[in-house]
């Protein structure tokens, strides 16, 4: 009876699921875009408490969480993510405390997956209660998922999730403080773009969706004016990280300071400068793999604006 009961509790929550599922894009896993600019920004209701399940559906939601960690097999592991993930954000506090104790990469793996799909921008001031958890991993994983969702209502509890870390100093962990300057960028601190800055230069390639994003929050001369001294920089790598930074917080008169570096006979300068251009004067996203011949002719049209 106890098994018919769970598998009666998943077959009811993935009917149930199926239907929000399909206007609910955290519910599929997918994340927002860079948002054009003078695009008008949709209200967001942020929640000031997760989902509750209680008495069976609780234990059931319990049993699968476990299932998650310990599968088996793929087919396992797929069950359990789609009944955790037809839970939707109910299912959260339990998964999010499981970051904080599973060892196994493939657990872990399967546990951020469920919870990408089951948290979004309604959850933002949640995940900011998370900030200051005693297990790093979580305290990390939140900080960034929270960035992927600006909200200037988390800055407070982001800049001292920044500080916290900072004081560390060499003892810090490296995701944690880059996770923390994310989100505080995101929620509007300026405090955390020197961390983005040095991450730019050495990971843009990995990285720089989500630090574009970021930036976007604090786009302004203030902003720009921190990241001007790579720009201004000898070293090629330092001045692409500088370029790529001011796509997303260049303010109007950083364009200035762009302009020069779409004349340099290196493509990589010369593209992140079109990109940063892009971003700086109409707000879009930058073009990716850009050939020589057609970032020369893009550089012309740039400089002839």
């Amino acid at each position: 009876m106890k098994h018919l009961a769970t598998a009666l509790h998943a077959l009811a929550v993935l009917a149930f699921a199926s239907a929000g599922d399909a206007q609910d894009p955290a519910a599929q896993g997918t994340e927002p875009p860079l948002q054009p600019k003078g695009e008008p920004k949709v209200e967001i209701q942020r929640l000031e408490a997760w989902p509750t399940l209680k008495g069976k559906a609780l234990e059931a939601l319990r049993t699968d969480v476990e299932r998650l960690r310990k599968a088996r097999t793929p087919e396992m592991a797929e069950q359990a993510q789609a009944t955790l993930a037809a839970t939707g954000a109910a299912a959260a506090p339990d998964l999010i405390a499981v970051l904080g104790k599973e060892q196994d990469p493939g657990a872990l793996a399967r546990v951020e997956s469920v919870l990408e799909r089951v948290t979004g921008a309604e959850h933002t001031r949640l995940l900011a209660g998370e900030f200051a958890a005693k297990a790093g991993p979580v305290r990390t994983w939140c900080l960034k998922r929270a960035a992927r969702f600006p909200d200037a209502g988390v800055r407070s509890p982001a800049e001292a999730a920044l500080d916290r870390v900072t004081k560390l100093g060499e003892k810090a962990d490296r995701e944690e403080r880059y996770a923390a300057a994310l989100c505080a960028t995101s929620a509007g601190s300026l405090r955390g773009v020197d961390v983005l800055a040095s991450w730019a230069v050495e990971g843009w390639g990995k990285r720089g969706e989500e630090m574009r994003f970021a930036l976007e929050a604090v786009r302004g001369p203030e902003a720009s004016g921190i990241v001007f001294p790579l720009i201004a920089s000898e070293e090629r790598q330092k001045i692409v990280g500088g370029l790529h930074m001011l796509a997303g917080c260049g303010d109007p008169a950083a364009a200035e300071r762009v302009r020069p570096f779409l004349d340099s006979d290196d493509n990589s300068i010369r593209v992140a400068a079109i990109n940063a251009m892009r971003g700086i004067v109409d707000g879009e996203p930058p073009i990716a793999n850009l050939p020589v011949f057609e970032a020369i002719e893009l550089a012309k049209q740039w400089k002839s604006r």
